[in-house]
């Protein structure tokens, strides 16, 4: 089930689905009358999904249309329990938006490897509170067999936004569920070849990017994520909610992957300590958010994040900080924030947690010269 539901008024849901048996929203007509022409023949088009609609039928019928379409943007938003058939990763002929809310997906895989006869074109991607209908033993297969195919792997690199968030795999029941050896095989397959592939996916225009509300990240996310990919203009990084328990290295050394890195949010993860490189070039700052973590100390050498041609604002608001001896590195950094970029002084008014005679203080305001 999805953790996420449409608030929709009670008759509507009763007409919707009373008239599901017959009632088809993906026809000719009824894309005729989903999808608004605009002035520069444009095609916006809207669907609520009832019970099911399928983008093959919907791609056929923007590759016959006779007249001159320059943009279509597409949303798809599922009434509960609905399903759209939609492969990965979405193309179609000059289809430059698709958001996808609360949904089921079904055939996620099925043009996977599959060479395209449509270009990139979507330039905002979001895939918002769906579950992706997955058979394991189909995907098991895949990982083993397979060869990866830069059109699926890399998908649609003409993105400038992309969002996942609140994405979740829903394996479909088998009567031959694999064995714990036979999974670990899978996914070493797929790490293996991830590591190995001979192409290199080009995110050029991709500025922000969120993956966001995942309970299920992969011990290699971020290696599959940058062995063989390049984001040379990405500006936000959104990874909140996810259960990240450590920083990884494409984390910790950013200007490596992601040079062009204004925001990185890291909130509400389970994250008990930090660490940020921070090299030896020009930047207004960076702002990452650690918000609603697990992390009672900081590094001692935080005072440089602020000492740097670029400022590192860190937030730590809502964190369990423990103000003994060692916060007073946090003391000087907070008090030193303030000063440097006024714009974020919020930022200082870090708390600590313990011990209980300091809890509720706010740390910069804590005497640490005894220390």
């Amino acid at each position: 089930m999805l953790s996420k539901r449409i608030v929709i008024p009670g008759f509507l849901i009763f007409v919707a689905f009373s008239l599901s048996k017959c009632f088809v929203i993906d026809t000719v007509p009824e894309f005729e009358k989903n999808c608004l022409t605009g002035i520069s023949g444009e095609r916006n088009c809207s669907f609520v999904v009832p019970n099911k609609w399928n983008f093959l039928r919907f791609r056929k019928w923007l590759e016959k249309l006779n007249e001159k379409v320059t943009d279509v943007r597409l949303d798809l938003e599922c009434l509960d329990g609905a399903t759209v058939f939609l492969p990965w990763p979405f193309r179609a002929r000059n289809l430059r938006k698709i958001h996808v809310k609360n949904c089921l997906i079904d055939g996620y895989y099925s043009e996977y490897n599959t060479k395209s006869i449509y270009s990139n074109t979507v330039r905002d991607m979001a895939l918002i509170d769906v579950a992706i209908l997955t058979d394991i033993n189909q995907l098991i297969e895949m990982n083993l067999n397979d060869p990866l195919e830069k059109s699926s792997t890399c998908g649609q690199e003409t993105n400038i936004r992309f969002i996942q968030r609140n994405v979740t795999f829903q394996f479909v029941p088998t009567r031959s569920p694999p064995s714990i050896h036979r999974l670990q095989d899978g996914f070493d397959s797929l790490a293996e070849k991830s590591k190995a592939q001979a192409f290199t996916c080009h995110f050029d225009e991709l500025v922000y990017l969120e993956h966001s509300g995942s309970s299920s990240i992969s011990r290699i996310h971020f290696d599959t994520m940058t062995d063989h990919s390049v984001y040379p203009n990405l500006k936000v990084f959104n990874f909140s909610s996810n259960y990240l328990p450590s920083l990884p290295r494409q984390l910790t050394q950013w200007w490596n992957y992601f040079p062009s890195l204004r925001l990185l949010d890291l909130s509400n993860n389970n994250l008990k300590s930090f660490s940020f490189e921070h090299p030896d070039v020009s930047q207004e700052y960076l702002y990452i958010s650690l918000v609603n973590n697990n992390i009672t100390s900081v590094p001692q050498d935080l005072f440089s994040y602020m000492s740097g041609k670029t400022p590192i604002l860190i937030n730590l608001l809502g964190n369990p900080i423990h103000c003994d001896c060692k916060a007073s590195p946090l003391s000087s950094y907070l008090r030193k924030l303030r000063l440097r970029v006024p714009q974020f002084k919020d930022l200082s008014n870090v708390k600590c947690h313990s011990p209980s005679n300091l809890s509720g203080r706010m740390v910069r305001t804590v005497n640490f010269q005894v220390c």
